[in-house]
């Protein structure tokens, strides 16, 4: 693709287009997408983290890191602590609080809570060939962008 052909303007979607975007921003799309509903492309991400090679194992463990700190950050909000020390966040990652705070607005703090046990039990279930990981992984995922 030739800038030319984008007609001389450079847009975030152009951007997107010819970038690789690194694996924990990928994430937060996944997120923002459930937390707005968008179930389509919630499986969209997901299918092009699985279409690049990803191992399901690996976003599962990310999805669940992912929503512990959004976790952990409603539970510093509530507390009344620097969210960047909750989390452990180095000086050079601080930009990411205003990212999860975003995020907050999407989900409960009980909601969190159930999310990261349904992975957990993913985890499990999956380990003890009781469900295929993907198929609960896109269960999940559906459930959480379809809530009322």
């Amino acid at each position: 693709m030739n800038l030319l052909d984008l007609g001389g303007t450079i847009t975030r979607d152009s951007i997107d287009n010819l970038a690789i975007k690194q694996f924990d921003s990928v994430i937060f799309d996944l997120t923002d997408n459930l937390g707005n509903m968008q179930t389509a492309k919630a499986l969209e991400v997901l299918d092009g983290l699985i279409y690049n090679k990803e191992p399901v194992q690996k976003i599962l463990v990310t999805l669940y890191n992912h929503f512990k700190k959004l976790y952990l950050c409603s539970l510093a909000i509530k507390s009344n602590k620097d969210i960047a020390i909750s989390l452990g966040l180095k000086p050079n990652q601080t930009f990411l609080v205003n990212k999860y705070k975003k995020q907050l607005n999407f989900f409960k703090e009980t909601e969190l809570k159930k999310i990261l046990e349904e992975f957990t039990n993913l985890d499990y279930n999956s380990k003890n060939g009781k469900i295929d990981l993907e198929i609960g992984l896109r269960s999940i995922l559906c459930k959480y962008c379809s809530k009322n």
